[in-house]
């Protein structure tokens, strides 16, 4: 009988308090009341002797408005714990993709773009050793290079010159008419880069020789740092001497397993 005595006199307290709080905000309603102030009282009542008694944790919570010290609540690190930041490698790197490309059985698409000197036929010299010495007769080489054509040519014709072929690798090929005075070429480059990965090929780069410029031996640099941050193949044309070694140095690059090797 005790206990509920004492039980009902809680409740009995409690609607009291609720009864008071709604009659002080009727009462001050005409004089510019404080929403914040009345929204207290009630959730006052309410918390201590009700939802705090069920729930302790809710007492002595973050009121609204005010920023919550601990780090641990960071809503911030928590979406970037879910959403790597995009200078985080994703996904296999162009190495490994190209080499479980040439091992599995389903034909591939290589497009060949940049600047190619006019004399070279590399591209379909790589054709031929695809077919023959790695045996894949299925495999189709687009060569759209243009000789004489600066990087800027390939970014302004990205879609004719290979997003319409739909590559599986794409062969970024850098001649000298890469140098010039009237772009930033650092920044082009990147720029061409981004663009040719969201395609969702796999990436190689074919560095110029630089036959004593020192304007192309600076490019050449930034292309190297921009590959091995990147992690992208890089076939250096430097002292090459006619197409076969040119096709050789593509192949080391990216590593090709003869068959039965």
């Amino acid at each position: 009988m005790l206990l509920i005595r004492t039980a009902a006199e809680r409740e009995e307290r409690q609607a009291r308090r609720l009864a008071k709080a709604a009659r002080d905000a009727s009462q001050h309603e005409s004089d510019t009341p404080d929403p914040e102030a009345t929204i207290e009282n009630l959730s006052g009542v309410q918390t201590t002797e009700s939802v705090g008694a069920a729930v302790p944790e809710l007492v002595g919570s973050t009121p609204a408005g005010e920023l919550d010290p601990d780090p641990s609540h960071d809503t911030g690190a928590v979406l970037e714990t879910l959403f790597p930041g995009e200078d985080e490698p994703q996904g296999p790197v162009p190495l490994e993709r190209i080499g479980e490309l040439v091992a599995g059985p389903r034909p591939a698409t290589w497009v060949f773009c940049g600047d190619g000197p006019a004399e070279t036929a590399f591209p379909d010299q790589f054709a031929a050793e695809l077919r023959t010495t790695y045996r894949r007769p299925l495999d189709v080489v687009v060569n759209t290079l243009v000789p004489g054509s600066p990087i800027e040519t390939v970014l302004e014709n990205l879609e004719w010159q290979l997003a319409r072929f739909h590559p599986d690798v794409v062969n970024l090929v850098i001649g000298p008419a890469a140098a010039s005075d009237d772009s930033d070429f650092a920044a082009t480059l990147a720029q061409l880069v981004d663009q040719l990965q969201e395609l969702g090929a796999a990436l190689v780069i074919h560095a110029p020789d630089p036959d004593g410029s020192d304007e192309l031996q600076a490019q050449v640099d930034e292309i190297r740092n921009l590959a091995l941050r990147r992690a992208i193949p890089l076939v250096e044309h430097a002292g090459v001497d006619g197409d076969q070694e040119r096709v050789d140095r593509l192949c080391q690059a990216l590593r090709l397993q003869r068959p039965g090797s």
